[in-house]
């Protein structure tokens, strides 16, 4: 139950939004399904370290059925806390090229949400 409760709660942290200046980082990685895994180990790693990082709220990666992309999907508060983690941790990225082909981060508006209505 109390997994349960984390779960849920962390969740609602992570939900996606139009409102406010949310930075949302997409990062796309490619690489090869037997590295696939060893990539998901490196960036859970990486986002453990970092978690509590000013303005950081939450991050999740999502890893395609062939073995051949990763995405991560992380949201900031703000352009200034993304700014600043990015001038202290930005030459760490390097290490995520052993394990990827490519790696392609971008930041993104949400410019259309859909959601399902409560039932």
């Amino acid at each position: 139950m109390l997994m349960h409760h984390f779960i849920l709660k962390r969740r609602k942290e992570m939900l996606v939004s139009q409102e406010g200046n949310l930075v949302t980082l997409i990062n796309v990685f490619d690489t090869k399904p037997e590295q696939q895994q060893a990539l998901i180990d490196q960036w859970i790693r990486f986002t453990e370290e970092v978690k509590d990082e000013p303005g950081f709220i939450g991050a999740a990666l999502h890893r395609s059925k062939d073995g051949t992309r990763v995405v991560n999907y992380a949201q900031w508060r703000s352009d200034a806390d993304f700014d600043s983690f990015l001038k202290r941790h930005g030459a760490d990225f390097a290490q995520f090229g052993q394990n990827a082909s490519r790696i392609d981060p971008h930041t993104y508006d949400v410019v259309y949400l859909s959601e399902r209505a409560a039932s």
